[in-house]
């Protein structure tokens, strides 16, 4: 009775070893593939009509309330139901991109904010400049210069229900 009580227990620690290993290199085979626009499909692109009133209850959406009228009545560019607003930073080379619900009025509270250093020949992108969006997917890309770190990334964000969620940043080595 003992011998075959302890031959189950080396049983199932082999089995369960077998798993932890299996699920490791599973793991460990899918820490380096990046994200692609299909595994975060949107399941319908909204046609309707654009939302009446935009919801500027918060300061970042109500300081640009004009910027997010004007792209309420462009197309869907991303996530389904999202268009983007557009603006610039005067004379400093700078631009600033923010989505807005088409059909909620709502804008995401996360905008995306580039400026350009070095020089004509040799521009450098400091901050994130949105890279990568389609309007039949929830993924959005962005690339740019960390100024804490001086490395070049590249930001992988899905939306979820309550906004953008980061879920990669993979420094680029390659372009700078």
């Amino acid at each position: 009775m003992e011998n075959n009580k302890s031959g189950r227990i080396i049983k199932n620690t082999m089995v369960i070893a077998t798993l932890f290993v299996s699920m490791t290199s599973l793991t460990s085979f899918g820490a380096d593939k990046l994200p692609e626009a299909k595994d975060y499909p949107v399941k319908t692109i909204y046609t309707g009509n654009a939302a009446k009133d935009i919801d500027n209850s918060d300061e970042f959406t109500h300081e640009f309330r004009t910027r997010f009228k004007e792209a309420m009545q462009g197309d869907v560019v991303f996530a389904g139901e999202y268009a983007q607003a557009m603006w610039g930073c005067g004379g400093s080379g700078c631009h600033t991109v923010a989505l807005i619900n088409k059909r909620t009025g709502r804008a995401l509270d996360k905008a995306f904010t580039v400026y350009y250093g070095g020089d004509d020949e040799n521009p450098i992108s400091m901050g994130e400049e949105v890279v990568f969006m389609e309007k039949d997917s929830k993924l959005l890309v962005t690339s740019g210069m960390d100024e804490t770190t001086n490395k070049f990334y590249s930001y992988y964000y899905v939306l979820k229900s309550d906004g953008l969620e980061l879920i990669r940043k993979r420094e680029k080595k390659e372009d700078k």
